[in-house]
């Protein structure tokens, strides 16, 4: 499968203070620890492929450690991340039979 996300950048999209309201249907990832922790919204974008069914973004802790935490149609997803910690995402391209394209370059937040 041809390597289809040529960038993967990551756009400060909004932060919010702790009086922040987070929808269960949000995807929010980071410290779990602290109940009171700054949930700040980033909006992750890359290039869209017509010929590609949708994407997977992957999230972890540990630079080029990820787990799946959402899949998307669009060329972008917008993640609640809590704390203060360094979060990694990767993203990859996949077709209508399954076929998943190798991850993106890595993004990071802190």
């Amino acid at each position: 499968m041809k390597h289809y996300l040529y960038s993967l950048i990551l756009v400060f999209s909004l932060a919010l203070g702790t009086s922040a309201s987070v929808r269960a249907e949000d995807v929010v990832v980071g410290e779990d620890s602290d109940g009171n922790a700054t949930v700040t919204y980033i909006t992750l974008l890359w290039d869209h492929q017509p010929e590609v069914a949708g994407y997977n973004v992957y999230y972890g802790r540990d630079s080029g450690d990820y787990s799946r935490i959402t899949t998307v149609e669009a060329a972008s997803a917008t993640i609640g991340v809590k704390g203060t910690n360094t979060v990694y995402f990767a993203v990859t391209a996949f077709t209508d039979d399954g076929v998943e394209s190798e991850l993106s370059d890595e993004v990071s937040w802190n």
